[in-house]
């Protein structure tokens, strides 16, 4: 139990801390803007600031949901997972949206980490939501 709580709350400061200091930061910064200004992603106005936007949304939609599933204790091994598996499913499509923006941005580095950071959070997504409740972590 005490190996899930942990789960949950790193995931759950993962998303919030890089969440909130983007909406606390300028809306796009200027090294996203000069990152993405040569890519596909710069192909209509305001696109980039609707790209950061989603990373955005989505981080902090991944932290309501982990919050969420600490509040309701999906920690236990006899609850449901609903919160938990939302939020590790957000996760997951934010780290696809991170690998291939790194790769448009010619970032081959960052991307290979965010494809790193997609595999450890499929794993531990099926070990804590998908497994019979005994051979769960």
């Amino acid at each position: 139990m005490f190996q899930r709580i942990l789960i949950l709350t790193i995931y759950l400061c993962l998303s919030a801390i890089t969440g909130l200091q983007k909406v606390t930061g300028n809306l796009p910064p200027e090294w996203f803007v000069k990152k993405f200004e040569h890519t596909l992603i710069n192909l209509f106005p305001g696109s980039l600031s609707l790209s950061y936007l989603i990373i955005v949304i989505l981080e902090l939609l991944a932290a309501f949901f982990f919050l969420m599933a600490l509040v309701k204790r999906e920690f236990k091994s006899e609850s449901s997972v609903r919160f938990t598996d939302l939020g590790f499913h957000t996760c997951l499509l934010l780290f696809t949206v991170l690998f291939f923006g790194s790769f448009l941005a010619q970032d081959y580095e960052n991307g290979f980490m965010d494809l790193g950071y997609f595999v450890m959070t499929m794993y531990l997504q099926r070990n804590f939501t998908s497994l019979k409740l005994n051979e769960r972590i």
